[in-house]
């Protein structure tokens, strides 16, 4: 399906860009995310930081940035980064919105390495990505997803695939943003809903770039661990929206997890069924299943990283 009036990158034509940053307080960092995007080899049409509430003091810090790209809006406090995000996206004015957090920062080429991408795949629009850099608290740092290749995929592959894509990475057609608003009353999970939903229209292509960085926190994870039932619930309202095999990755994978951080065996009772639904009772997918329980979320931290500093030595 085309989405009416996108204009495509080219040698011909530049794309009107919109970067939205949905902020709440930290100062330091929403400074250091916008000046990431003015120092864009594509330049954008205009930076919308788009704050939870009144500041004051972040709107004088982005004024004195002196660069009129720069729009600082003010929305009704929600404490909700969606609802924000969504009102920056009202006021976009280009035929694309790029998405960056306010405590993440883009690689100068962001822009540029994701149209060129674009270009070369075929697509006249679709919804792109990048890899993302991230760094670990421990001082360790691993490109996400891995295997980029800038090939065109499904939306709910490359969720549950075992790659998944940033926030910060995403950039797409204002109108897909428009059609498709993020949910404003979810508690997590809304950028997969999103994609879900506007998966459906537009593939995803993942730019074989860095494009991105992030810093996690100590004891912070790329999602939050525990919440099975918020979790289970998602699923259950989204099934529809998702292939049998990806149904299966998303059992054996966040569904066990999370049951398993929470202490809750009973979850099993709901997972085992539903993935003899799905056809995915394989032996292999209930060692899948098995491990959280018997591997504590610590100790597979430990592997991970282990096998992480031994495949960069």
């Amino acid at each position: 399906m085309q989405l009416a009036g996108v204009h495509v990158y080219s040698s011909l034509t530049r794309p009107a860009i919109s970067a939205v940053i949905p902020s709440y307080r930290r100062y330091n960092e929403v400074v250091r995310a916008t000046r990431s995007v003015l120092a864009q080899t594509l330049a954008p049409l205009e930076v919308i930081v788009v704050n939870d509430g009144p500041d004051g003091r972040k709107a004088r810090l982005l004024a004195e940035l002196g660069d009129e790209r720069i729009r600082f809006l003010e929305a009704v406090r929600r404490g909700s980064a969606s609802a924000t995000r969504n009102h920056g996206i009202r006021y976009a004015r280009g035929d694309w919105v790029a998405l960056l957090d306010d405590d993440d920062v883009w690689l100068p080429g962001k822009l540029e390495a994701q149209f060129s991408t674009l270009e070369g795949s075929g697509h006249t629009e679709a919804i792109l990505a990048g890899q993302e850099r991230v760094h670990l608290s421990n001082g360790r740092t691993h490109l996400r997803p891995p295997g980029a290749d800038g090939e065109p995929v499904a939306a709910v592959k490359m969720l549950f695939g075992g790659r998944g894509v940033h926030t910060s990475a995403l950039l797409a057609p204002t109108s897909a943003f428009r059609r498709y608003p993020f949910n404003e009353d979810a508690e997590r999970h809304e950028d997969w809903e999103w994609l879900l939903q506007a998966g459906r229209e537009l593939p995803v292509i993942v730019a074989p770039d860095v494009v991105c960085e992030r810093w996690m926190r100590p004891g912070e994870g790329l999602s939050r661990p525990g919440g099975f039932d918020y979790t289970w619930n998602w699923y259950l309202r989204n099934r529809a929206l998702i292939d049998t095999h990806s149904r299966v990755r998303l059992i054996c994978g966040p569904l066990t997890r999370k049951a398993a951080f929470d202490r809750t065996p009973s979850a099993l009772l709901r997972l085992l069924p539903e993935l003899r639904r799905n056809e995915g009772l394989s032996p292999s997918n209930i060692v899948r299943i098995s491990v959280p329980w018997l591997i504590s979320s610590k100790l597979r931290e430990f592997a991970r990283n282990r096998l992480t500093r031994d495949t960069q030595q």
